[in-house]
């Protein structure tokens, strides 16, 4: 039964951090695009780009809904980086405690 959740928490775990850096990439490819660091790109980099918003503007939207502008600046993306760290350290956390249970378990 152990194992089982041990796995379920690694696939969970690893779909999670996946969806951190790609939230954490729309950022940094918003700022950089915002201060004229890199332009707009070719068809490839505007269909990375409409992927990006694709996978994580549902999220945003549903933010937004509940956290409002702070001086007209969208902190949504921000919010849900946070989280997304504070739930993959849990999920940590919990996937150590359950590899030393079934460690001395073993023993």
């Amino acid at each position: 039964m152990e194992i089982m959740l041990e796995s379920i928490l690694w696939c969970i775990e690893g779909v999670l951090e996946l969806y951190f850096i790609l939230a954490v990439v729309n950022v940094a490819l918003y700022w950089c695009m915002h201060f004229n660091v890199i332009g707009q790109g070719g068809p490839a980099f505007k269909k990375f780009l409409a992927f990006l918003h694709q996978i994580t503007e549902p999220v945003y939207a549903k933010l937004r809904e509940r956290i409002k502008p702070v001086s007209g600046f969208d902190i949504s993306p921000y919010v849900l980086i946070l989280a997304l760290m504070l739930v993959l350290h849990i999920l940590e956390k919990t996937h150590h405690v359950l590899t030393l249970s079934l460690i001395l378990n073993l023993v």
